[in-house]
């Protein structure tokens, strides 16, 4: 019975997560989004993407209490709600990665290094519920580094110009954080779902884990932006000239170009502002800054949660969707530890490739080998089953 419902709650995790990157994507996409390019923040996604999943589990808890459950088991204890809290903090830093990401990468580039975690599960699970960690993995995490390597091997071996699988500064900066926060989550499902009160099931800590990243994201949209205007993010006094050059003068039309050099004078290898800029141009400024996102760390959280095209944010609802669905299978799942199962919710990283494929991309050979290795690699451990049967971890509340 433990593998039927294993099995069952993979394939459903599988097919969300594997969802949840697509559409992310999607509502990055001009292309599926009316045309016109995408103004709306990783932020304000994140925002919507929560009111999603909020009001999905709100939807799921209803049913429940409807059904006879009892309100108390809606609470998980002090204990529990702890680990939710650092959790919604986390959820809430790797949702705005998932949502700068695919701004500019295809999700078959960048997928399979947000998981590179997974490899270190093992030694947590030793740690925290002395789990054993078996010479198998040891195997997953060869395939792992090997299948990563893949889609460099023609830049590599010199059979290919230019490296058309590169991520940039920022993107590995962000899969650094993901991997971070991915991993974090995953050891504290275990101690939420461990320390929980008795009778509390996955949707009310799914309802408290989203009600909580709302708090935090609804806070960084409305303090964050005042502080970047305070620091004045989007008017520097003095910037290096291969910055301002590539990211705003290079990317506006020559209006806005001229405009700017009346206000920024190049002195050697740096833009100074001029003193004495009216109030008005001061605003003017800071538009043309801020729409070309100048300051990369502060952009994350611009715009109204109101945005001018509704396409987008139909995307993220249906993201949020997903993303309820497969969070309340981890939490069904997180009464095992997490190594022996969290590995096989990331098969859908070997069909990635073929289902951009399908959206026109230009996936290559190398690619489409690369997540199957890694894939594999990802799953290799949990592999001896005859020997080490998964077992709920104990109950501490």
């Amino acid at each position: 019975m433990e593998w039927i419902l294993l099995v069952m709650w993979l394939s459903i995790i599988n097919g969300g997560l594997g969802g949840q990157y697509v559409l992310n994507w999607m509502a990055n996409q001009p292309k599926y989004t009316g045309g016109s390019k995408v103004d709306i923040s990783a932020g304000v996604m994140t925002w919507w993407r929560e009111l999603s999943k909020l009001l999905w589990a709100v939807i799921a808890v209803i049913v429940e209490l409807v059904r006879g459950k009892q309100a108390k088991y809606l609470w998980p204890g002090f204990l529990s709600l702890s680990t939710i809290i650092v959790c919604a903090f986390t959820g809430v830093i790797e949702n705005i990665g998932f949502f700068y990401l695919p701004k500019n990468y295809s999700p078959h580039l960048y997928a399979p290094y947000v998981n590179v975690y997974l490899a270190f599960l093992p030694f947590f699970g030793k740690f925290l519920f002395n789990a054993p960690i078996r010479k198998e993995h040891w195997i997953g995490i060869t395939l792992v580094i090997i299948g990563l390597a893949m889609p460099h091997l023609p830049t590599l071996l010199g059979l290919a110009g230019e490296n058309h699988n590169a991520l940039d500064f920022n993107a590995i900066i962000w899969i650094l954080i993901i991997n971070g926060c991915l991993l974090s989550q995953q050891v504290l499902n275990n101690k939420t779902v461990q320390t929980a009160l008795t009778g509390v099931g996955p949707n009310a800590l799914v309802l408290w884990r989203e009600i909580w990243k709302m708090i935090f994201i609804t806070s960084a949209i409305l303090i964050i932006p005042i502080i970047g205007n305070m620091m004045n993010a989007n008017m520097p006094a003095n910037v290096k000239a291969e910055k301002f050059e590539t990211r705003v003068l290079n990317k506006i039309d020559e209006n806005k170009k001229e405009y700017l050099l009346t206000f920024y004078q190049k002195s050697d290898n740096n833009y100074v502002l001029k003193s004495g800029v009216t109030e008005n141009d001061e605003v003017k400024i800071k538009e043309i800054l801020k729409a070309k996102e100048y300051h990369q760390f502060f952009s994350l959280f611009d715009g109204s949660i109101i945005p001018n095209n509704w396409l987008p944010i139909l995307f993220v609802i249906a993201a949020g969707l997903t993303g309820y669905i497969y969070s309340f299978g981890f939490f069904k799942l997180s009464k095992f530890a997490a190594h022996f199962w969290v590995p096989y919710t990331n098969v859908w990283l070997a069909l990635l490739p073929f289902i951009m494929l399908l959206f026109g991309k230009d996936v290559t050979f190398y690619q489409i080998i690369g997540a199957v290795v890694v894939t594999v690699g990802l799953m290799i451990g949990v592999m001896d089953h005859r020997k080490n049967k998964v077992v709920e971890i104990e109950k501490k509340n």
